[in-house]
């Protein structure tokens, strides 16, 4: 039986663990607490409660323009695919900047909502459980982290088994989130990001597991676009994702969608679950589109999996990604019962940057 990556509340932490499902004791999922901010399919912009988040008195964190770049830099052109992103037209890179070059970040760990932090070096973790928080063109590189905590999360409050969830978006765009300033048995079991919102075009790494989709409650959309993730570290029992997914359900909001476009994904830890890991641990997951990205590294590349008493839904697509066929392969599919697997499986290949558009053989439907 191979191992596959768990998510754990432990300690009012979500940590990541190894776990096998078809034997693991089930816990109680991570899941909307009875305070959550926001359950409805209407009101998903609504700022959550002041007793719960931070004060919303920051509105900015720019602290004055951010001088422009001597070099612009020269991002990825507009819907790039995966195969074509590079450290170098990612992130800052991509912005003509680089973290040491920022003005350091002196605002709150909990910024409030309507909080844009543009332009920054960021050395603590962050909690955007307020919502409506933007950050931009900035380095979130901490200098310290609890054991297994993520360095960017939208949870909000832990109870003993469920954390709540944020009720209104939070994006990250052009920047970096980099483990590196702390060691492997820190961040081993950590994500760069842990909840729901939107990223884009940054660049992920030095943590032990990347994008992670996991307590995304029930009304938000999600958006993984133009990402490069690389440079994972493990130690000790840790088994590491590129991105994974562990609950989106639609039992609240029928329209939400979560979606990973055009993005690079590398997982070789030596530890590798794989560079997208898709398994209902948390609750259902339905409507996820995987598109034009590239899926690199250890394990198996592209998981779907029902288990732990949730299953995942009839609209599951995968369309154009590109597979370096490393590891156990490119994908595979544990239905446990579904009596369906991916709704749409079309034009997956495995990576020839010699052939047309990448396109080698075909990547075969799992």
């Amino acid at each position: 039986m191979k191992l596959r990556l768990a998510v754990l509340l432990t300690g009012g932490v979500i940590a990541l663990a190894a776990c096998s499902p078809t034997k693991a004791a089930q816990p109680t999922p991570v899941a909307d607490s009875t305070s959550a901010t926001s359950t409805s399919t209407t009101s998903s912009s609504a700022a959550p409660s002041s007793t719960s988040a931070a004060p919303s008195t920051t509105k900015s964190a720019t602290n004055g323009p951010v001088k422009p770049p001597t070099n612009p830099g020269t991002p990825a052109p507009a819907g790039s695919p995966g195969w074509k992103l590079t450290q170098a037209n990612t992130g800052l890179a991509a912005q003509g900047l680089n973290c040491d070059s920022l003005p350091l970040y002196t605002g709150p760990g909990q910024p409030g909502a309507g909080t844009v932090i543009s332009g920054k070096r960021i050395e603590q973790a962050l909690t955007l459980f307020a919502g409506n928080i933007t950050i931009e063109k900035s380095c979130i590189r901490p200098t310290k982290l609890n054991e297994a905590a993520p360095l960017v999360t939208t949870n909000g409050p832990c109870g003993s088994n469920s954390c709540q969830v944020t009720g209104a978006p939070v994006t990250i765009r052009d920047s970096n989130i980099d483990g590196s300033k702390l060691s492997a048995s820190t961040i081993a079991k950590s994500c760069a990001f842990l909840g729901v919102g939107t990223l884009q075009r940054n660049y992920i790494t030095g943590m032990g597991s990347g994008i992670c989709f996991y307590n995304t409650g029930s009304s938000l959309s999600g958006l993984a676009e133009g990402n490069y993730v690389r440079g994972l570290r493990t130690a000790g029992d840790a088994h590491n994702d590129g991105a994974t997914v562990r609950d989106f359900p639609l039992d609240r909001n029928a329209g939400r969608t979560l979606t990973f476009r055009n993005n690079r994904i590398d997982c070789s830890t030596g530890q590798d679950t794989g560079a997208l890991f898709i398994q209902t641990y948390g609750g259902d997951i339905d409507n996820v589109t995987v598109e034009g990205n590239l899926l690199e590294g250890g394990g198996y590349q592209l998981g779907l999996e029902s288990s732990h008493g949730n299953q995942y839904g009839r609209n599951m697509k995968s369309i154009n990604n590109r597979f370096t066929g490393s590891g156990w392969g490119a994908a595979y599919v544990t239905a446990n019962g579904v009596g369906y697997k991916w709704a749409v499986w079309q034009d997956n290949y495995l990576l020839d940057q010699n052939a047309p558009d990448a396109k080698g053989k075909p990547a075969g439907t799992p």
